[in-house]
């Protein structure tokens, strides 16, 4: 287990974090070995490098996504592990420096699997909302132990458009408890969305009674499938977007109307997204002033957590502190928080860097 570090400076600010892509291999190895389930490898150095997408030959977002079959069994429809995963995904985020996060998922894909009470192993199913509840609840924990701040974006799948309302309505009913977003994802090569579609009306639902939104886009598809989650699910931020390259007046759109893009560095290789970091989309979002932050996405496939993705842009990329700290402060300003919780975010970020932007 990680130790928590209560030395460490608590500065960023992430919004784009899978929580059942961000769990321990350590973790996943314990909980399938006490449920029986089989594991490629023998150990959790062995089952980091396997799930690692850096070794993968070929890279595209469907290979990418391959490894989740592996580690989610462990967790799914147990709420002993889920909670625990919650609790320590705080901790991991602390110890990467995290003053506040929003993390993401998909409470329909966590509800089925086995689960170990008492050495009494079972069949387990949980419905979507205990599975939301199981997770707020260590996240709520996580956060008093550790020190920083967490809210929950519900994800719909582009597979399952049955999703979409159920997810709608467990967003409707926690949106003063502890979930501040909803979210569409999937691979939007396979799964269009179509206007008046189960995505649209809860998307445009959840504008109406005050939900923000988000959207993975111009990710492994097209600026197309950006504007039409700007247009069709009244999208304010854009998870990648590293398309928007390919459309100049959309480009010009989302600069104008400062649109929020969750970039995520590691994972655009790792998915096929971006062919190399020489020139990738990122570095004329930082050229150009549009709204970006720095994120993880998945830090168990990608090997990197957000401050190592931060780290990248330094060292890799070349930034100065000063793209960072924008970076920062763009993520803060484009939370999902309620005003005034967002508003003392940024004076605590204020105090830490000693700046305003």
């Amino acid at each position: 287990m990680a130790v928590a570090n209560s030395q460490c400076l608590k500065c960023k600010v992430e919004l784009h974090n899978h929580l059942d892509g961000a769990l321990r291999a350590e973790t996943v190895v314990s909980l399938a070995r006490s449920k029986g389930i089989e594991l490629p490898v023998d150990n959790a150095r062995q089952l980091k490098e396997f799930i690692s997408c850096e070794n993968n030959k070929e890279r595209s977002l469907k290979k990418f996504l391959e490894p989740f079959s592996i580690f989610i069994p462990a967790i799914s429809g147990d709420s002993e592990a889920l909670r625990r995963c919650a609790i320590e995904f705080c901790e991991d985020q602390a110890n990467q420096g995290v003053l506040y996060t929003e993390v993401r998922y998909a409470p329909q894909l966590l509800t089925c699997g086995k689960s170990n009470y008492n050495n009494n192993m079972k069949d387990s199913e949980l419905t979507s909302e205990q599975v939301l509840l199981t997770i707020l609840d260590g996240l709520a924990e996580g956060c008093q132990r550790y020190g920083i701040k967490v809210r929950s974006i519900l994800c719909c799948l582009r597979q399952n458009p049955d999703s979409a309302i159920e997810t709608l309505e467990l967003c409707k009913k926690y949106h003063e408890s502890g979930v501040v977003g909803i979210d569409i994802e999937g691979n939007e090569r396979e799964y269009d969305i179509r206007p008046g579609d189960e995505f649209c009306k809860a998307f445009q639902e959840a504008r109406r009674f005050g939900i923000h939104r988000t959207a993975h886009a111009g990710e492994a598809g097209t600026a197309e499938n950006i504007r039409q989650c700007l247009d069709w699910l009244k999208a304010e931020r854009i998870g990648h977007g590293y398309q928007l390259i390919q459309d100049e007046d959309l480009f010009e759109r989302v600069k104008k109307e400062r649109i929020h893009l969750e970039v995520c560095p590691t994972s655009s290789l790792l998915t096929g997204s971006c062919p190399g970091f020489d020139n990738h989309p990122a570095k004329r979002f930082i050229a150009e002033d549009l709204s970006f932050s720095i994120n993880s996405d998945d830090s168990l496939c990608c090997n990197s957590g957000v401050a190592d993705e931060y780290k990248l842009v330094y060292n890799t990329w070349g930034y100065d502190v000063s793209v960072l700290t924008r970076a920062t402060f763009n993520a803060a300003y484009s939370s999902f928080l309620p005003e005034k919780e967002k508003q003392l975010l940024i004076d605590e970020l204020q105090q830490v860097y000693g700046a305003s932007l």
